[in-house]
């Protein structure tokens, strides 16, 4: 009798233990599901497999599992471990209801989704960046498991990970409605930005202005190509166009598009910068930095000792450097380089967070997603903006007078080609009046060239004063020579003008209202008018010449004096 006893109470001793061993064994507190989208922090557990070899089976017996983990996404950085995840789930309406499970790091290698059936039967789904997808993981960018809970159970689900690209684990479960809204605000904000980039695209390409500016234009298209590249790929869009056979390579197309990437983007660096020209120095570490991109895909293919070093100076050095550079030359007053910095800035800042992320040094915030999608948009934004403002001030430029502010000869030689072939239409008189001021080298022998600049820019003023119709144009023809060109302005009109232009410029002169010194001459300017009616055969250089020719007869006259080209009563 004492022997059963004592042998009932060992048993009662061993199933004590067992039964702590089973609890301990078991997922954590089960999550209860509403019509919503939920988050697992503080009901999922952790389990590292560095074998890689254990089985669900193996895993569910397990007493050793880390959790509740408490971070709303848990980041582990770089690891060759299968990371396992476990948690449970319970539905306690009357009826039976459809979840998915959200697993959000399109990149990771594998993710394999496990529910117990009956008799610890256990049902399989994979999906991965590099594994093709089982029959019932719904089509998406992001890995997506359906799972039906009948009213009142509990299910409880293991996920298998494994990640080269850092193990990030977010993970979240979506009622249909939930998972609907966060699909459709998802695909409108990339579709939104993607269209954007292709707006770009078609800009710059169509605008021909890659073939200027050392092909600025081009290496910025380049670059943002590789920029949507990475983000469709790290936003999960690629895998999901990859058919089956090919899902294999998505790792490898993801390392190209980031050598790509930095590649282009140090190249577009330099060549909007002019690099070169300003800093040689500089330009050649941007250069070393450009072409690191191409060892750095070719190392990642083949793991070894320099791959780390490889990665830290491209992913790292590399955008802190030219971050500051950046910085630098916006303090330096460079053309543009505002722009181009604060673009360069953010995306660069972004690509330094994210490599810190990956290898475990950052946690993965819940809008972890949206940095690079949101810093995509900002270089879009401004490198566009840089760009554009600068080809615009360039072609301006090219185009007027830097001294005067005035057309220059280029703008008058397209203008005069526009009006001749307006006025040649409508049947409608077109004047010109070249100016010219008198024993200009004289006064600038004898006052200087800061002096004579301020002359020029004082008859340019009154030039431009007097070319106040749609159409006129004053220009500084070259030198000392001035040019209005007048549409719809017959002949005495165009004479009286140049005339009372000429008087208010003595005046003026003797007034002393100039910033000029004192100077006891007065500066006079002579004038040569011409005016016609076009007619077809006739060519634009001839109204030039016929100006010209009056200019002479001007100064032959002894200056100071307005000449038409032909009697006032045309």
């Amino acid at each position: 009798m004492r022997e059963s006893s004592w042998k009932r109470g060992l048993l009662q001793i061993a199933l004590f233990f067992v039964s702590l061993s089973v609890a301990h064994a078991a997922p954590p507190v089960s999550l209860i599901l509403e019509d919503k989208s939920h988050d697992l922090s503080g009901y999922l557990e952790i389990l590292t497999d560095p074998t890689r070899k254990l089985t669900v089976q193996d895993v569910a017996a397990r007493t050793d599992w880390s959790g509740p983990v408490r971070e709303q996404v848990p980041n582990l950085g770089l690891t060759e471990s299968a990371i396992w995840i476990r948690f449970s789930l319970s539905n306690r309406s009357d009826t039976t209801r459809k979840f998915t499970i959200s697993f959000e790091y399109p990149v990771a290698d594998s993710v394999t989704f496990y529910t117990e059936g009956p008799r610890r039967v256990f049902q399989e789904e994979r999906a991965g960046d590099s594994v093709p997808a089982s029959a019932h993981v719904v089509p998406d960018r992001h890995f997506l498991f359906p799972l039906s809970i009948g009213p009142g159970e509990t299910a409880a689900v293991y996920l298998r990970v494994q990640s080269t690209a850092g193990m990030t684990l977010p993970i979240r479960i979506h009622s249909d409605q939930a998972l609907s809204r966060k699909a459709i605000r998802d695909y409108t904000l990339y579709g939104a930005l993607f269209g954007f980039l292709a707006l770009v695209l078609v800009y710059f390409l169509a605008v021909g202005s890659c073939l200027l500016y050392e092909g600025t234009c081009l290496w910025f298209s380049l670059y943002s190509v590789f920029f949507g590249l990475h983000t469709a790929v790290r936003g999960g869009f690629i895998r999901l166009l990859l058919p089956d056979d090919l899902i294999g390579i998505n790792n490898i197309l993801n390392l190209v598009v980031i050598g790509g990437l930095y590649f282009t983007g140090a190249k577009f660096f330099r060549v909007f910068l002019s690099l070169k020209n300003h800093s040689k120095s500089f330009d050649l570490i941007m250069a070393v930095f450009q072409y690191l991109s191409i060892p750095f895909v070719l190392l990642n293919l083949f793991p070894n000792p320099f791959t780390p070093v490889a990665s830290l100076i491209l992913l790292v050095v590399n955008p802190a450097f030219s971050i500051c550079l950046s910085f630098y030359f916006w303090r330096k007053g460079v053309s543009n380089a505002g722009y181009f910095a604060f673009g360069w800035i953010i995306a660069h800042f972004v690509s330094v967070y994210d490599f810190s992320r990956i290898i475990g040094i950052l946690p993965y915030p819940p809008f972890g997603e949206w940095p690079i999608p949101f810093s995509f948009l900002v270089a879009l934004l401004f490198f566009s903006a840089a760009i554009i403002r600068r080809n615009t001030t360039d072609l301006l430029m090219a185009r007027t007078d830097p001294l005067t502010g005035l057309a220059n000869r280029r703008k008058f030689d397209e203008a005069l080609d526009s009006e001749w072939n307006r006025c040649l239409r409508q049947r409608t008189p077109l004047s010109l009046i070249i100016a010219d001021v008198d024993h200009f080298k004289v006064y600038n022998d004898s006052f200087g060239h800061k002096a004579g600049d301020q002359r020029l820019c004082h008859i340019a003023d009154a030039m431009k004063r007097y070319a106040r119709r749609a159409g006129d144009l004053a220009v500084r023809y070259g030198g000392e020579e001035f040019v209005l060109l007048l549409p719809n302005l017959d002949a005495p009109s165009a004479f009286n003008l140049a005339e009372t232009i000429r008087n208010s410029m003595e005046l003026k002169a003797k007034d002393g209202d100039c910033q000029c010194p004192k100077v006891d001459e007065t500066v006079t300017i002579s004038f040569g008018v011409a005016t016609t009616v076009p007619e077809e055969g006739e060519k634009p250089e001839n109204l030039v010449l016929d100006a010209d020719r009056a200019l002479y007869e001007a100064k032959r006259g002894g200056r100071n004096r307005t000449v038409a080209s032909a009697p006032l009563g045309i």
